[in-house]
């Protein structure tokens, strides 16, 4: 089938930790924000099924050959690794590493695509959001293992990151503004999107964005994941990787001496001051007692659930948290461009 006529939109959230896409073709990636050179792996073992690591190879004209996701976590050298956290991201080759990494997941099979991106940038760096566009415009050669892609990226929209939840809460999968959620269209309402290493703030009133309340505070899971490790340290003798407590963060448990041990009593008194910390920086931004509702968004909210909820009253989940961000750039994106 040839689809070098259909503009494919696409929803591309390029977080600190995680890179988050979606597509109008129905497809999705979600994986690590890692690259790293790649190397020969002298063995392997043929033993059956292997669980393969969610990641691909890219080949760089100038880096050569690269692990993204995963496969960079898990095989790269540890002084080698890279992550989206420089201060001039807009520019470092990661993030077009990244969005190449993403375009290769979400259009699989194709020699060429016509493609429209909505994304997003952190509120600190919002005023980037020229610069990213330009750089994601254009012609995007991807060269992967057996495969090459061109990627003709024909418009780009750039919003504050953490209005994709928002987005993911107001707009359907087409687009379409949702009657059911006219009290957040019209209200005042807070987003907090908790991520890796930074959580965003944003106030949005009827649906406008207000800058001037809007910020950043440096405080992530990786917080609450350092807070972790060192209890582990201390008080079970337990080392543990900073990316397998994420997933136990996630998933509530975590195994000690070969006992699933519950995260909310392991840890309780060392992460509530993380929740301590974003509850303070919202009202120092918000007036709470005001907002219609505060969104709570980011794998970092999932993985801080218990901890954040009862802070907020009027608190409510964007659909899929860890992917809310990506799925209302789409939305976003359909409602601009629709389909063609």
């Amino acid at each position: 089938m040839n689809n070098n006529h259909q503009i494919v939109i696409i929803g591309l959230d390029v977080g600190y930790g995680l890179t988050k896409a979606v597509a109008d073709n129905g497809r999705r990636a979600c994986f690590e924000s890692r690259v790293a050179p790649a190397e020969f792996i002298r063995f392997q073992a043929e033993m059956g099924a292997r669980v393969a690591a969610n990641g691909l190879t890219l080949h760089d004209a100038q880096e050569g050959a690269l692990w993204v996701g995963e496969l960079a976590s898990k095989q790269g050298r540890p002084g080698a690794l890279r992550s989206p956290r420089d201060r001039d991201r807009v520019n470092d080759p990661i993030t077009t590493h990244l969005a190449h990494a993403a375009f290769a997941m979400l259009l699989p099979g194709l020699e060429h695509a016509r493609v429209r991106v909505v994304t997003g940038l952190p509120v600190a760096y919002y005023r980037d959001a020229f610069q990213l566009s330009q750089h994601l415009l254009g012609t995007h050669q991807v060269l992967l293992d057996g495969r090459s892609l061109v990627v003709e990226v024909e418009d780009v929209l750039v919003v504050p990151q953490p209005f994709g939840a928002l987005l993911s809460l107001i707009l359907d999968e087409r687009g379409r503004m949702k009657t059911a959620t006219l009290d957040l269209v019209e209200g005042k309402v807070g987003v907090l999107d908790v991520g890796t290493f930074t959580t965003d703030l944003i106030l949005v009133e009827g649906l406008e964005y207000i800058e001037a309340r809007s910020g950043s505070l440096e405080v992530g899971v990786s917080t609450a994941v350092e807070m972790m490790r060192k209890v582990l340290l201390d008080d079970y003798r337990v080392s543990y990787e900073a990316h397998e407590l994420e997933v136990a963060l996630r998933r509530g448990w975590l195994v000690i001496d070969g006992q699933k041990q519950p995260l909310d009593g392991l840890a309780r008194d060392r992460l509530d001051p993380v929740a301590r910390a974003i509850e303070a920086q919202a009202r120092t931004l918000w007036n709470i007692s005001t907002l219609t509702a505060v969104v709570l968004a980011g794998g970092g909210a999932l993985a801080l659930r218990p901890w954040l909820e009862p802070r907020f009253k009027q608190a409510i989940y964007a659909p899929d948290a860890a992917m809310a961000n990506a799925a209302g750039f789409l939305r976003y994106g359909l409602r601009q461009w629709g389909r063609e």
